[in-house]
């Protein structure tokens, strides 16, 4: 019994170890909105301005395929086209094309390509970009 709860023990310190750290932002409730102020520990208290420059924004689009949460992507094949991209703060894998299109057409076409190779849920997501 003691040999087990051992064993045990250093697979969980081990596990843990092998865990990467989130970034600062995903423990953080941060402002709600841009600019705004929001205290923490006094109400005078807020966060540091994000910085700002003169680009505008344009809405991109790109295709998603999948979303892993307890797959490696580097166990599966993907089409090329494609790229996983972890979002440390949910702890996901999301599997989405390597390019984003300023028009929607474009995207569209893409996700009609992958449909026809099997990704069936293939869908478009949109996104801000800046320029």
């Amino acid at each position: 019994m003691k040999y087990f709860l051992t064993s045990a023990l250093c697979v969980l310190a081990l596990s843990l170890m092998g865990q990467t750290a989130k970034p600062a932002y995903c423990n953080d409730d941060g402002p709600v909105a841009y600019g705004s102020v929001v205290g923490v520990d006094a109400p005078t208290t807020a966060p540091a301005a994000l910085p700002a420059f003169g680009s505008l924004p344009v809405t991109e689009y790109k295709v998603q395929v999948a979303i892993l949460r307890y797959s490696d992507p580097s166990e599966f094949p993907f089409h090329s086209s494609l790229v996983a991209r972890y979002r440390p703060c949910e702890e996901v894998w999301v599997i989405e094309s390597r390019e984003s299109f300023a028009d929607r057409s474009e995207a569209q076409d893409l996700q009609m390509m992958l449909k026809d190779l099997g990704y069936s849920g293939a869908f478009i997501t949109d996104l801000v970009g800046y320029q």
